[in-house]
């Protein structure tokens, strides 16, 4: 049985950016069948059930293109000493929190940023995950979470030298066995929620030898990488041939299934490297200010031809701050109060959506016939016209504001007046401080 969903006003995310009144979106099975007049589909679609829109915003469900799920057991942890530069986050805060996790931390770590992520109309994420003392089964540990709650993810493993050759030759052997796996289900079920790459820490983290290791993989698996890329100083070397992004394209890590997060400090001739490899890039505004390492120029970027996205790097499950924070952030540094608005809208809206299309050949992020079914129902009754022209503006004003009603992931209706189908939030997060517990105390 299908699904109708009328009496709304309807955001398509089409190359017109169209909204439509009047209108109806059918579905079935995983995918939408078809948008016309709803006066019409009910006709031809009377057998479907009928979802009552009551005047709300449909529109496709956001794509978050780079976050950590791990860092939800960050929140509220006092690590003793402050740090001092972006090299000290890492070694005094996350390092050591990523070795804390066992296998329920990943499971719990994981679920409580899904459900946040789809009562904030995230319908798709982008995870890098790494827990060097859990690594065996870590992946399947997120996919639990994640199939429960219905968000829709694709998933790596962080590999790394820092904690040695074992562990970063467990973290190949994890990311490979995964792959397969989604391979194989993808096989026998096309609406299968998960794809993966294969995950990478920083150049800086990782040797010569692991980095070929994962160059032979990615080759003889047809898959691309999820690396960080010059986030701070110390990820960049500092002359030819030695360039981190010579680097990574001399061992075969760059290309156009490859997802490069931040690549703040780079220079004119690694741009055109990042480029001409056709190199995804997403930005993580949000998190940038807060281990102060820079703003990334996401204009010569989007001018070069880079494939830019939007992420949150584990800040938040919502992508909503990470909107604002980008539409914000390069004013205030260019001092230009308008840059960035249409570069930010691409980003998030069509670029998000083409990146994850480019690693999963699924497609996502519109309302149009043959795409998934990720969509949301938003109580959000706009105060002023709202049409093609402005709906960036109503996003970021308004919409990022409003409480999201429903959520509808692979056809499935994963939230329902804002209460998750599947899920008793009171019970998931009493258990999660259980196990946040004896993470700290490991910490």
């Amino acid at each position: 049985m299908g699904c109708l969903i009328g009496n709304a006003v309807i955001f398509t995310n089409d190359k017109n950016n169209s909204v439509l009144t009047n209108s109806a979106a059918a579905i079935e099975g995983s995918r939408i069948l078809e948008i016309g007049s709803e006066r019409e589909l009910k006709k031809k679609y009377n057998h479907f059930d009928y979802l009552d829109g009551k005047g709300k915003l449909l529109m496709p469900g956001f794509i978050n293109a780079h976050t950590h799920f791990y860092s939800t057991y960050a929140r509220g942890l006092a690590i003793g000493k402050s740090p001092s530069d972006f090299k000290e986050i890492l070694s005094m805060l996350w390092w050591r929190l990523d070795r804390a996790l066992d296998d329920q931390a990943v499971y719990y770590s994981a679920l409580i940023p899904a459900v946040t992520a789809i009562k904030n109309g995230v319908t798709a994420v982008i995870d890098h995950h790494a827990s060097p003392n859990a690594i065996d089964g870590s992946l399947d540990r997120i996919e639990e979470a994640l199939e429960l709650a219905g968000l829709r993810a694709v998933l790596c493993y962080e590999v790394s030298d820092r904690d040695g050759k074992e562990k970063a030759r467990q973290g190949l052997d994890e990311n490979q066995r995964y792959i397969k796996k989604c391979i194989e289900q993808r096989n026998q079920n096309k609406n299968h929620l998960f794809s993966a790459l294969i995950g990478l820490h920083a150049s800086f983290t990782i040797e010569d030898d692991t980095l070929k290791l994962a160059s032979e993989m990615g080759k003889s698996l047809n898959k691309g990488f999820h690396i960080h890329l010059a986030e701070g100083d110390a990820d960049r070397l500092e002359k030819p041939p030695f360039w981190t992004v010579d680097r990574l394209a001399n061992f075969g890590i760059l290309g156009k299934n490859t997802i490069a997060a931040h690549a703040i400090h780079i220079d004119e001739y690694e741009l055109a490297q990042l480029a001409e490899s056709d190199t995804i890039v997403v930005h993580n505004p949000q998190s940038n200010m807060n281990n102060a390492v820079g703003r990334a120029d996401v204009f010569a970027m989007l001018k070069s031809g880079v494939l830019l996205g939007l992420g949150t790097d584990g800040m938040s499950a919502s992508l909503f701050p990470d909107m604002r924070t980008a539409n914000l952030i390069h004013k205030h540094d260019l001092k230009n109060p308008n840059a960035g608005c249409r570069e930010i809208q691409q980003m998030t809206l069509k670029n998000n959506p083409e990146i994850f299309k480019r690693v999963t050949a699924q497609k996502t992020g519109k309302i149009e016939a043959g795409y998934l079914a990720d969509l949301i129902l938003v109580d959000y009754y706009p105060p002023t016209p709202l049409n093609r022209d402005n709906i960036w503006g109503h996003i970021l004003f308004g919409i990022a504001d409003a409480v999201v009603d429903t959520t509808i992931i692979n056809g499935k209706i994963v939230m329902r007046k804002k209460e998750l189908v599947n899920i008793d939030e009171d019970e998931i997060a009493a258990k999660s401080r259980e196990f946040a517990a004896e993470v700290w105390k490991k910490f």
